[in-house]
């Protein structure tokens, strides 16, 4: 068997310039120590970042969302019974 002539082939050679390319973005767009968790965060996220429990509405919220899950769970029973008879 002969050897292959002419240059080399490499399969994913346009992968490995996206690889670079994608790489060089992320350095731009993410400078280091300015990650969270591993997510990108700009000025302006970070400033939104709340702790949970901190918003003033929380007990409200949780009030809201128990009465429509009742409701949705009558409306499950209900509709049981008027189905049964």
């Amino acid at each position: 068997m002969t050897p292959v002539q002419g240059p080399a082939r490499h399969p994913y050679l346009r992968s490995v310039g996206d690889l670079a390319r994608t790489q060089v973005i992320l350095e731009t767009l993410c400078p280091s120590g300015a990650t969270i968790d591993g997510t990108c965060v700009s000025r302006e996220d970070e400033e939104r970042v709340e702790e949970p429990g901190d918003h003033p509405l929380d007990p409200a919220m949780g009030i809201i969302n128990g009465l429509r899950l009742s409701v949705v769970l009558w409306g499950v029973i209900l509709l049981g019974v008027v189905l049964i008879w």
